[in-house]
């Protein structure tokens, strides 16, 4: 799942699950990180994560404790 040779920007998401949720996902679904990938996709509308990239803000969110602001 790690793009090694990219040169692209990339993030990380963590999804926390009790185990019993993660273990009835993985029932119904055995490649659930695949298949979690693929919704993501289809959300975005089926393009590969080279080919689509996300507007610029006009304006930055705004948070009252500016936890989104982190830049990493």
């Amino acid at each position: 799942m790690t793009h090694l040779r990219s040169n692209a920007a990339s993030r990380t998401l963590t999804v926390v699950l009790p185990e019993s949720d993660w273990q009835a996902l993985r029932a119904v679904e055995p490649d659930a990180v695949g298949w979690l990938h693929e919704r993501i996709r289809e959300r975005l509308g089926n393009a590969a994560p080279e080919q689509k990239v996300a507007p610029e803000p006009s304006h930055p969110p705004s948070a009252p404790d500016g936890w989104n602001q982190d830049e990493y």
